[in-house]
Formats: structure tokens, sequence, C-alpha cells
């Protein structure tokens, strides 16, 4: 088979490569489509904060279920199936409790293990699930975006009738204000230097944007929300000391900020903020299985939109050009998808 590996930062050579056999309860999943995700980008680039080069990347993936072991019961040649790519121990507590996000010893499909930029991926039974059959293979690999808006949103807690700012409104940030909308927020306002970006927010249903870069984000949320102390909460999916510090100066005292973009440097925020006004920064880390269900449910009702997210799609021969275009910073790229078959 064809796999694209990363083999230095910043390089990626496509190799021939053994398919592979599955075991006992692993399924072999003939690859359609695969999303680049921006925890690729951050493996890509070198700045990952816990897997670096040698990997095969690629997690967020659907495809047709190839070849079972022995003792899979849930999958047949045949199916076709989208990844959940964390990996948990299966023994520990929180696994034991359904949260193999939160295992210590956490691996994940496209990192630690070989992922789906390639023709074949081999995956545990237990991280698999069914795509319906109305979903094309795009809206089968963007279910795993879907998750981690719904999981963002759920470790908010309540949102009907509340407030709240996006900062960063790439891929999973539109997602997170569709998402914020479909359980009922009053107002999302989404916040992106990038044009095109501002664009598809209010296109995917945000109430306003703000160009955080020519605006004053905190002016102008008081001129939109003028009879309110700040925002209810925040989602930063942008992953910057300068968005964590936007959030904690724009929510009012007692707000939740929902930390869903992986921080590639640590970043040093006013703890004045955080502390007198009693926020909390809540982090996000993937999704359990249930918020598959949910994402299933939002996209079928037409309340999650994900083809207007993707901007271009490539082959799996041009998935250095493809990585090009996902770190331009030139504003007209959204969603982009790697294709496994001409």
């Amino acid at each position: 088979m064809k796999r694209a590996l990363l083999h230095d930062i910043g390089k990626l050579r496509l190799e021939d490569a053994d398919t592979p056999v599955p075991e006992a309860r692993q399924v072999l999943v003939e690859v359609w489509a695969c999303g680049i995700c921006g925890s690729d980008l951050h493996i890509f680039h070198g700045d990952h904060p816990v897997i670096r080069p040698p990997a095969v990347m690629g997690h967020e993936f659907c495809g047709r279920v190839a070849a079972v072991g022995e003792q899979v019961r849930r999958f047949f040649p045949g199916d076709v199936a989208a990844g959940i790519p964390g990996v948990g121990c299966g023994d520990c507590a929180y696994c034991r409790e359904g949260f193999f996000n939160r295992c210590r010893d956490l691996k994940v499909i496209g990192g630690h293990y070989p992922g789906a930029f390639a023709e074949y991926v081999l995956v545990p039974e237990d991280n698999l699930v069914k795509v319906p059959d109305s979903f094309t293979p795009i809206e089968g690999a963007m279910m795993e975006s879907v998750a981690v808006a719904v999981h963002a949103v759920h470790r908010m807690g309540e949102v009907a009738g509340k407030t709240f700012l996006v900062l960063g409104a790439g891929p999973i940030g539109n997602l997170t204000v569709q998402v914020l909308k479909a359980f009922g927020a009053r107002t999302v306002i989404a916040s992106d230097p990038l044009e095109y970006r501002r664009f598809l927010a209010k296109r995917m249903g945000a109430d306003e944007v703000v160009d955080p870069v020519r605006e004053d984000l905190e002016t102008r949320i008081r001129q939109m929300l003028p009879d309110e102390d700040g925002l209810d909460g925040a989602f930063d999916c942008a992953g910057l000391e300068q968005t964590l510090t936007q959030a904690l100066t724009v929510t009012k005292n007692g707000a939740k900020i929902v930390l869903t973009a992986i921080f590639g440097i640590n970043p040093t925020i006013p703890m004045r903020l955080l502390q007198r006004g009693e926020r909390q920064l809540i982090g996000v880390q993937m999704y359990v299985k249930s918020d598959f269900d949910v994402a299933v449910q939002l996209m079928e009702a037409k309340k999650v939109r994900v083809l207007d997210l993707v901007t271009r799609s490539f082959p799996l021969e041009r998935i250095d050009e493809a990585f090009q275009a996902a770190s331009s910073r030139s504003g007209g790229e959204g969603k982009i998808i790697v294709f496994m078959r001409k």
C-alpha cells in the first residue's frame, strides 16, 4: 500500500509499505478520505507537545472495512466507518468510566500509531463508528471534528440563552459556532483576523464577527451587548497567549473559558482576571464516544453543516502540497481533505 510518512519536520515522503493484517480485535479500513487537522499541522511543523517524526499522520478519516479480526463482532467487510483516534489503555479507572480521553496512557492513531494518510489503516474495533448511508466520504471524515466541537460545548455546560465568544474561526471554531447555535445559545460572536474565516463564521450562524487586528475586541463586544457585564463564556480555538488573554478580558465574572486548541507555546496569562473574577479555565481533550452520537444527530438534522467548510481536496500523491496549502495564512483555506483513491 501507499502511505505518507513524515520522516522529518516539514518533510513528507510517499512510500510503499506492507498492508497491515488485523489481529483478533482489529479492523482494517480502506481509507477513502482523511482531513488535515490543526494537530496534524502541529506535528508537521514540529511544535506538537508530544508527537514527533517519524509518523504517519491522519486521524479524521472515513473508509470501507476491508477485513476484520476473528473476535470482531460489530463490523463486517463492506461497512462504512469513521475513526475514533484516541486509544486508551482500557484498564484504568478513566477508561472503565468511559473517559478514554483522560487515560494517562492515551495513544493516538495518526501519531503514536500509523494513521490514515495511507491507503489502509489498522484500527481497534472499539475505535470505529458506523457512518450513516446518507453521508458522503467527506462528511464521514468530518464526524471526528464535529465530535470535538460537541465535546467542547458539553464541557461548557448549559449554553441555551447565553452569550459566547469563539476565538479562532478555523474549522473547529466554525463547528463550535454551529454546535452552540444548535444547542440554543442566544448570541455567538466569532473573532478571527482572516476575512475568509469571518465570512464563513457568519455563514455558519455567528451573530457577529470581529477582526481582532483592526478592531478592539472588548469595545466591540460592549457595543454589541451594552446591557451586560460581559460574555457568559468563551472558546479558545486558536491556542495563543493573546486569545486566552482576550477571553479572560471580555467574559463576565464567573465565566467559563474552554480551551479547545493546542497551545504550541505555554502562555503567560493575567492571573488576576482569572482569580478575582472567579473565571474557570476548562481543558478539552478530544471527546468521548457519546459525542460521536450527538455529532451524527446534528449532521443528519442539518444543524451542523460540514461541506461548506471544505475548500480544497488533494489526492494522496499530492499530500505535501495539501499540507503547504493547509499551513498557508493567506486566508482562503478552510478544511482540506486528502483522498486516498483517484
